[in-house]
Formats: structure tokens, sequence, C-alpha cells
């Protein structure tokens, strides 16, 4: 069962029509998407932070053509290995629900989705795959102590904290970070000297990590658009100059490698 709670008292919170409430009075509307803003403190609207309505359109695009497959399919794999009869998941950081969809599509779930940033969670909403989709900071997740089965998080910080408190003694985290070789041929038109990623799994004392997996895919990328949604969807973007940048709009296709790891965390049944 998905057990949400108010980010202001930490009570439970129920929903009653369009809104959800707590027991303190506390009170947050359902927007006409289907997700609820709930962040709190500082930028509580959620208009300021995260990926704006460009960005979470042209991630959306890209995605919704498959061609990052590998880690879609690998991911789900793994979920089904971890559990069992109808698990609650959650969608660390989802963007625009993408995988997430993919996940509901596969697996008989109940699926909470949340993100950062209230343009992506207006997209991911708008698919109708989550039970819960609301706005909220990863360092202070507004889901009850151990109610998640197991989540997954997808190449965003990683809070060790939160994410050890809201999953149940004996359940999963599944982590993804770029593989050594992912996108590499993009590096390699835009630095002299490409490198490859390090691989290297986020640091926990309170999870136990139990395994490391490879996905990885060739695939072709054919229109200006999606070569650019790719290449906005990366730091590099945002470390390049113009004149770097010039290289990857003059090209009709690329072809890359889509190299994904997956980290597999335990949270042990002993008190951490």
């Amino acid at each position: 069962m998905i057990k949400p709670i108010c980010p202001v008292c930490k009570k439970p919170l129920i929903k009653k029509e369009r809104s959800f409430l707590c027991e303190n009075g506390h009170c947050f509307d359902i927007s006409k998407e289907g997700y609820v803003n709930l962040l709190h403190g500082k930028n509580k609207s959620g208009s300021l932070i995260g990926d704006n309505r460009d960005m979470a359109l042209s991630r959306r695009d890209f995605l919704s053509k498959g061609y990052f497959s590998a880690l879609s399919e690998g991911l789900i794999g793994m979920i089904k290995e971890y559990t069992e009869g109808t698990p609650v998941l959650c969608d660390i950081c989802c963007g625009e629900g993408w995988y997430g969809e993919q996940v509901r599509n596969s697996i008989n779930c109940e699926l909470i989705s949340f993100d950062i940033s209230k343009e992506m969670l207006r997209l991911c909403a708008k698919r109708k795959s989550s039970d819960l989709c609301f706005v909220a900071n990863g360092s202070s997740i507004p889901l009850e102590s151990e109610s998640v089965d197991l989540a997954f998080h997808l190449f965003a910080p990683f809070q060790e904290k939160e994410f050890s408190r809201i999953i149940k003694k004996g359940g999963t985290i599944l982590t993804a970070v770029a593989g050594e070789n992912h996108l590499f041929e993009l590096k390699e038109l835009l630095y002299d000297t490409p490198y490859k990623n390090d691989e290297a799994p986020p640091v926990t004392e309170s999870l136990t990590l139990k395994e490391k997996r490879k996905f990885t895919k060739k695939v072709t990328l054919t229109s200006k658009d999606d070569i650019q949604a790719l290449f906005r969807m990366t730091p590099y973007y945002y470390h390049t100059s113009d004149k770097d940048k010039a290289k990857i709009e003059s090209l009709e296709s690329l072809e890359v490698t889509t190299d994904f790891v997956v980290y597999g965390y335990k949270k042990e049944n002993a008190e951490c």
C-alpha cells in the first residue's frame, strides 16, 4: 500500500476528492494533470527549480523513440527478480516518466513517481501510469518509513539516508550510472581527448551492494532533432563552446553506444 505523508508535519496524508489532507489540516490539491505538489520550504512552488518545459519535452520526445531501451529492459528484468506479488515501487527522480511507464506496462505493481521539476511531473502524470505522482525533493521524500518494496533511481544524486528510510527491511534500491563507454562517440566529436566514465557505485553505509549489471546497445540517431535532444540531455551541453556545438548541429545521423550500469543494493533485515 502506498503511504504518503505530509511534508509539513509528517502525518499520514489521506486522499479526499481532489486533495490530500493530514490530521493537522494541511491540504495539498491535485493538479488538473493528476500530480500533487509536496515540496515544502524554500522554492516550494517548484516552478523555478529542476528542468524547464523545453528540457522536459525534449527528453520525452527522445526517450519515446526507445533509444535507451537497453536500460529499461534491463531494469525491468532486475525488478522482476527482486520482487514478487504486487510490489510497491518508487521511481525516484522520475523525470517525464518514460522509464516508470515501461515498468508499469511490464509488472503488476503499485507505482510512485516523483521529481523536483514540476514540468517533468506534468508530463509524467499525463502518462497515467503512476498510482501517486508528486513534486518533491529526494532529500526529503514524503513517504512513510519502510513503505516501499523497491525503488529505482536513474542518474540523480544518491540520497542514502532518505532512500534507506523509505525502503522496507529486505527491500531493494536499483541505481543506474553511465557505463564507461556511454555516448563515447559523442565525446569523440567534442573533445580532443575523450574520457571514459569510471562506473563508480554510490558509496553507502546503510545499504549493502549486492551486484552490478551492464546493459549495452548500439543505436543510430536518424535526425538532427534526435541528436540535439540527446546532446541537451547530457552535461556536456553546458560545458561545450559554440564552435564545438556546431560540430553536433551539422550531423544528419549519429551512431552511439548506450552503456548503462545498474547497481543493486539491499536493505538488510538487521537494524542499520
